[in-house]
């Protein structure tokens, strides 16, 4: 992941934003502190985003642990693909 300042940033703005969108590349944007670590923020694509998204609400739910379950323990007649639609 690449790293930038505000300052790198802003002189390439829209160059970075399209590498991120386009080529889901993620950056980080260092903002320095008077004291201490610095803070910073990780830019990601929209697309990604929107996976993350879906992947904390399927864990808040318990979704995920129940699919992830069900696919460790599955049999060879769990699924009839005659009946699946």
């Amino acid at each position: 992941m690449e790293i930038y300042t505000p300052t790198n940033l802003r002189k390439n703005l829209f160059d970075l934003l399209n590498r991120v969108a386009d080529k889901d590349e993620k950056m980080e944007v260092t903002l320095k502190q008077p004291t201490g670590p610095n803070k910073g923020v990780v830019l990601i694509s929209k697309e990604r985003y929107a996976q993350l998204e879906e992947l904390d609400f399927l864990q808040r739910t318990g979704t995920l642990d129940v699919v992830m379950n069900r696919m460790e323990n599955e049999k060879p007649d769990d699924f009839d693909e005659a009946n699946a639609y």
